[in-house]
């Protein structure tokens, strides 16, 4: 399935993101270290994440993430008034903020669990329908040319084949000895031109077989 959107060449950067996701990634390690299992759920999975790690002073001072802020569900409403979407994590860079209040990025999380590509209802569908289009249709702002997706991979599968089936994804390594992290480029529906950074955490041998 490919997102509506025509492609273009520039890829936008920013540094102080990649290196949030760099340490996001360090959670993700720790993780996998300090759970004996986790649920097959991407809620809880994310809770996981943002409680123990990127709500825990300790690991904030650790990972030197002082500078910013991490929120989850947080609510977006449109000049309408009404509720549009509910970011996964929202992260605050706190001294910009004193000067700009849409100083923050949005990632959005999702499961991904199978490399077929023909159910609509599969999860690298969703992946796309339910997160890469939600920036794409503005759900979620999009204030500093970039943000984030998270794939929660849970089933054991062959990744990088897996992510053959975004055919916006571009392989983009940032992140010391890891892989699976990737860049793709949108255009909004008020025309904006977006970056979207990814990165694919293997869950897959920490799954709770009994869990949902």
């Amino acid at each position: 399935m490919k997102v509506n959107n025509p492609k273009y060449i520039t890829y936008y950067i920013d540094e102080n993101f990649e290196f949030i996701l760099t340490q996001i990634h360090n959670c993700y390690k720790k993780m996998l270290i300090d759970y004996d299992f986790v649920e097959n759920n991407e809620n809880k999975i994310k809770n996981r994440l943002y409680r123990d790690y990127l709500d825990n002073q300790l690991i904030i001072d650790d990972l030197k993430l002082n500078g910013y802020r991490f929120k989850t569900e947080t609510g977006f409403v449109d000049e309408n008034y009404n509720e549009i979407g509910y970011s996964d994590i929202e992260v605050i860079d706190l001294i910009g903020s004193l000067k700009n209040k849409d100083s923050f990025y949005i990632i959005e999380c999702k499961r991904i669990d199978d490399i077929n590509p023909h159910y609509q209802s599969s999860l690298n569908n969703k992946y796309i329908n339910e997160g890469i289009n939600r920036f794409v249709d503005e759900k979620y702002p999009t204030h500093n040319k970039v943000n984030g997706m998270l794939g929660f991979v849970v089933k054991n599968i062959d990744i990088r084949t897996n992510c053959n089936h975004f055919s916006d994804f571009t392989s983009y390594k940032f992140i010391d000895n890891f892989e699976f992290s990737y860049r793709s480029n949108h255009t909004t529906k008020t025309n904006k031109k977006i970056t979207l950074y990814h990165l694919m955490l293997d869950f897959s041998s920490k799954i709770n077989p009994t869990s949902n």
